[in-house]
């Protein structure tokens, strides 16, 4: 599962310039392929404030760093969780160390992690696993700490033991950055990640930059082209996830702006091992909202989720959050609905994962209250179709905020998710794991 290099409402204002559009809505983005505006874009779950559920509202509010802790599971006493990212790809902003462990039973053991030679920094952009010795993470790395320092596509493999870099990911003549935003496995032998590459306009046109489709077969990695079919409006490639070898899907947003406003949808599209093809995403939200998918997952052909926030209001003074999910039938996509408690001022969904015929799990947090330094709570729905239900999750005490950044689910319901706690007005945080047995979650300590 997960992320990308620069999110819609970024290019749309390194585009429009003199168009004001507040920081408010410079919603999630990830590690850095710079256009060549020379934009670095950004994303977070944890900030500087490190409180993991307000890091993800400052990530949306203002610039702030990759790495959130992300899992993936293969049993409920197995799964790989990682974390890290670059000051390099957060606009300046606080490095967060390479952190890898394994879940085994009860307890996370940290894991051995070799990177490219010469690497000086990097960002853990999506982890997925399909077997106790078969893990795949993605992001990129740097080779010098200048702040101009390209950035190139990261692939690492999990052998039970230890990651270490894949043979190496190919990318576009005439590539100076690149990205790898998300990555899903269909089997052991068969991944798919996707991501940007970046260089001059005379090769990669007007932005600067291309979406790619990678796919691995527990070997060598090749690369597909990944041309855009939503014609002029600008769309970049965030998420994947497969539900198979022969159906993964690939969202991320579609931009569309003149001199005076803009737009920032949901794109989707399917992807059968050999070509895409546009999926037709549900009308939701107002036409000058901001929508940014956050995470994705597949079960089934006819089960798929969508998740991650809505700005609604974007280019006012006064922009509101709110989570927002969208769900594959194997027709249509559609909104799906969930009443959160009353008085809720925001809430933000981070992560998705469906199991079963129809059932997809969401994590994220809401608050009572839109200030900043207001304490937020990690939050839970399930959703059975379109229709979500809200799940208890433990409070955090008084003064402390809790949040969960990403969650995997095993086939027979049972969840485990990361995310972080701390004091509210701290500077640093903790990594919690939540664990679902079915019937209720429990916050442990993270890795």
């Amino acid at each position: 599962m997960r992320r990308t290099a620069i999110s819609g409402v970024v290019a749309v204002a390194a585009v429009l310039g003199a168009v004001a559009i507040p920081a408010v809505a410079m919603a999630h983005s990830t590690a850095a392929v710079r256009p060549t505006s020379g934009v670095r874009p950004t994303s977070a779950v944890r900030t500087v404030s490190a409180v993991a559920i307000r890091a993800a509202r400052a990530a949306i509010e203002a610039d702030g760093p990759s790495g959130e802790p992300l899992i993936s599971c293969v049993l409920t006493t197995d799964c790989l969780g990682v974390e890290g990212s670059s000051s390099l790809s957060t606009g300046g902003g606080p490095s967060i160390p390479i952190r890898v462990a394994r879940l085994t039973g009860s307890s996370w053991k940290g894991v051995g992690v070799a990177l490219p030679k010469g690497t000086k920094s990097a960002d853990l952009n999506g982890v997925a696993c399909k077997g106790a010795k078969s893990c795949l993470v993605v992001g990129d790395y740097y080779t010098s700490t200048s702040k101009s320092a390209a950035n190139h596509a990261l692939a690492l493999s999990y052998n039970g033991t230890s990651l270490k870099p894949t043979p190496t990911v190919p990318l576009p003549k005439g590539t100076t950055d690149a990205v790898l935003t998300g990555v899903s496995c269909g089997t052991t032998s068969y991944c798919v990640a996707v991501g940007q590459a970046a260089g001059n306009t005379a090769a990669f046109g007007e932005s600067g930059s291309l979406n790619i489709v990678e796919t691995w077969n527990g070997a060598k990695w090749t690369l597909h082209t990944a041309a855009s079919t939503a014609g002029a409006a600008m769309v970049q490639l965030i998420n994947v996830s497969c539900a198979t070898s022969a159906l993964c899907v690939l969202t991320g947003t579609v931009s569309s702006f003149n001199a005076t406003s803009f737009s920032v949808k949901l794109y989707a599209e399917s992807w059968n091992g050999k070509k895409l093809a546009a999926m037709k995403s549900a009308a939701a939200g107002g036409a000058g909202d901001v929508f940014e998918p956050l995470s994705a997952s597949c079960a089934t052909a006819s089960n798929c989720a969508v998740t991650g926030v809505d700005v609604a209001n974007a280019s006012s003074n006064t922009p509101t959050l709110a989570a927002l999910t969208e769900i594959w039938n194997g027709k249509t996509w559609q909104p799906a609905k969930v009443a959160w408690p009353k008085g809720t001022a925001q809430s933000l969904t981070l992560g998705v994962s469906c199991y079963g015929a129809h059932t997809c799990e969401v994590v994220g947090m809401d608050g009572t209250n839109a200030a900043e330094t207001a304490p937020l709570r990690a939050a839970a729905v399930s959703f059975k179709g379109t229709a979500g239900t809200l799940q208890a999750v433990p409070a955090p005490p008084k003064g402390y905020t809790t949040a969960f950044a990403d969650v995997s689910c095993l086939p027979w319901g049972s969840c485990l998710a990361t995310g972080a706690t701390g004091k509210t007005t701290a500077s640093k945080s903790a990594l919690m794991t939540g664990v679902w047995n079915g019937k209720a979650w429990k916050l442990d300590p993270g890795f």
